[in-house]
């Protein structure tokens, strides 16, 4: 359910040129491939798991039905096959409302609220045209928020600010770490 959510998201953010490409799910983490013409910037995948995050919370009801396969083509679309066409004679239609429909016999939720969250992790182009979203989803996913948070509360102890203050702070020691490097012997000629 998880792979159909960000599936659409993607198609939302980036453009209906999206289609499955692959996937591999685990209960700790699961990429999607998809069908895109460049990498995937940071504010992309950002945008990406907004939308998802949204369509979650729409809590839409998700309905799972077998049709013949030509029934379901002329009813749907070949559009059915993300990620490739699926073997037999019936077809197992994963349709969520007014967000997807895909061919699918994986293991799906009730309805998108179901899936509870989803963190975008990363992407990467793995080959021309074909870029990896990575992402987490459910318990992975809150346990990802989970520990990222506590990073975070480790580095504004250490720099001695807030969370929100952190970028401000390593910016400014980015900054000061040049000044020394282009002149290291700036502050032990002013201290003597």
């Amino acid at each position: 359910t998880a792979a159909h959510i960000v599936n659409r998201a993607a198609k939302n953010v980036l453009g209906m040129h999206i289609n499955q490409a692959g996937a591999k799910k685990t209960l700790k983490k699961a990429h999607l491939d998809i069908t895109h013409y460049q990498a995937v910037s940071e504010s992309e995948l950002k945008e990406i798991e907004k939308e998802a995050n949204a369509i979650i919370k729409k809590n839409v009801k998700i309905n799972k039905k077998f049709y013949p396969r030509r029934e379901a083509e002329d009813k749907f679309g070949m559009e059915i096959y993300q990620g490739g066409a699926v073997p037999g004679k019936m077809v197992r239609i994963i349709e969520i409302p007014e967000i997807d429909i895909e061919a699918c016999g994986g293991t799906h939720l009730n309805s998108t609220g179901e899936t509870e969250l989803i963190k975008m992790e990363k992407s990467s182009k793995i080959q021309d045209g074909i870029v990896r979203l990575t992402f987490t989803a459910g318990t992975a996913a809150k346990q990802s928020v989970g520990s990222l948070d506590n990073v975070l509360g480790d580095v504004s102890k250490l720099l001695n600010v807030e969370k929100k203050q952190i970028p401000a702070r390593v910016e400014e020691i980015f900054k000061l770490s040049k000044k020394l490097k282009k002149n290291p012997f700036q502050n032990a000629a002013g201290s003597g």
